[in-house]
């Protein structure tokens, strides 16, 4: 039986040589050889507790497979020592863990007690500030080992350690934790930066579809218009219907004309953004059977124009579609369109006088949805609401100065 000094030397001894550790295994094997001149073993553990009810258990000397297993994290409740870490005793003192019935029973974690020719053991808690935080556990191959004297011993040792795992338990979490954020965050800013590419192959197909209506469709009209124009219908029933044909096919170039319009914004890329919004309004006026006052308010002197292009088509797309659905669907007889500058962010404002929106209409797959996807895609926000007195929406569109911008291929959010 080592003497006080003894004790108090190897208590010093582990002290230096766990001091400045940080991993896990080499505190354990540094500990484990320091007190092995102590309390002689053939295997030491420790176990960890975690509030989820679970226990990671860390060995030195010989490794089971109460460490050695894909998922580390056990049941408590599966532990052959649930006894200390549940504080039901103060420790496990046994002269042979093969037929002490306290680490068998119904779901009990203990081949491995069989399997590393475990015998003797001493089992004491780890705590710190009076908290229980895991134990630490000491084996023999050889039976009646250990005494009570033996076991004061390992008290201290673990009186000693604790505080330390503890440390480093924290430490540990903090880690993962900060490595699970950059992850995810990394995961983010990849889906982002997919978005805006997803967006960006979007407009560039619809440029070119416009292009096609442009240079093909809307020429050919064009020219069967003008053949048409040069035929005499002869009788005058047949001149009218010459005449009325004459008036579909312009109706139908006004209308291509305003489709490859909107599918190639020229008035977005040449005059920016409120002349673009502008221009559109117009447009829909003149296709209304009634008068709507309309107008555009851009109080953030143009700011809307630094954004990333494809960001700033992507937020005039979202404003057509809600003026569309406001005209189309709120009976409102007016509509005005507000764009402002807020710290870092644009917000541009939508309000119409109409019959409101409804949660039905939140709800539904309508040019709603298609906001929301379109503001997903840029990482925007937009948001729907009554007016007052249950008279009209707003429709808010709020996006970053920095949606879009990337450094490398890194997404600046």
């Amino acid at each position: 039986m080592p003497n006080a000094d003894e004790a108090l030397h190897c208590y010093l001894s582990i002290a230096q040589a766990i001091a400045g550790q940080t991993e896990y295994d080499l505190v354990l094997e540094n500990f484990a050889n320091r007190l092995r001149t102590l309390i002689s073993h053939d295997h030491l553990d420790i176990v960890l507790l975690h509030p989820s009810g679970t226990q990671i258990c860390y060995e030195a000397r010989l490794h089971t497979s109460w460490s050695h297993t894909q998922n580390p994290a056990k049941p408590t409740t599966e532990s052959p020592i649930r006894d200390v870490l549940r504080g039901d005793t103060p420790y496990i003192l046994t002269h042979d863990a093969w037929t002490d019935p306290r680490f068998h029973f119904e779901g009990s974690d203990s081949k491995p007690l069989f399997d590393a020719n475990l015998h003797s053991r001493i089992v004491v808690p780890l705590r710190v500030q009076g908290e229980l935080i895991g134990s630490l556990a000491i084996s023999s191959h050889k039976t009646d080992f250990y005494d009570e004297e033996l076991l004061v011993l390992a008290q201290g040792a673990a009186d000693l350690v604790s505080a330390y795992l503890f440390a480093l338990e924290r430490g540990k979490e903090a880690k993962e934790s900060a490595i699970a954020e950059l992850e995810a965050t990394g995961r983010e800013q990849a889906l982002r930066l997919g978005a805006l590419r997803l967006t960006e192959g979007i407009e560039r197909e619809r440029q070119r579809l416009g292009m096609d209506l442009h240079d093909q469709t809307l020429a050919d009209l064009a020219r069967i218009r003008r053949r048409m124009s040069r035929i005499d219908g002869g009788s005058a029933a047949a001149q009218k219907e010459i005449d009325d044909l004459q008036d579909e096919l312009d109706h139908c170039l006004d209308e291509v004309r305003g489709i490859v319009e909107n599918m190639k914004p020229g008035v977005l890329q040449m005059f920016g953004f409120s002349e673009a919004v502008e221009a559109h309004l117009q447009r829909c006026q003149k296709h209304m059977r009634r008068e709507i006052a309309m107008r555009v308010r851009d109080l953030s002197d143009a700011q809307m124009d630094t954004l990333q292009d494809t960001v700033r088509t992507a937020v005039f797309r979202i404003v057509q579609e809600a003026v569309n659905n406001a005209l189309k669907h709120a009976e409102c007889d007016s509509l005005d369109v507000w764009i402002v500058k807020v710290g870092g962010e644009m917000v541009v404002t939508i309000d119409d006088s109409g019959t409101g929106i409804s949660e039905s209409d939140l709800r539904s797959n309508s040019g709603i949805s298609n906001i929301k996807t379109r503001a997903d895609l840029i990482s925007a926000k937009v948001s729907f609401e009554r007016l007052k007195d249950q008279k009209g929406t707003r429709v808010r569109i709020t996006v970053p100065l920095s949606a879009g911008k990337t450094v490398g291929e890194a997404l600046v959010l």
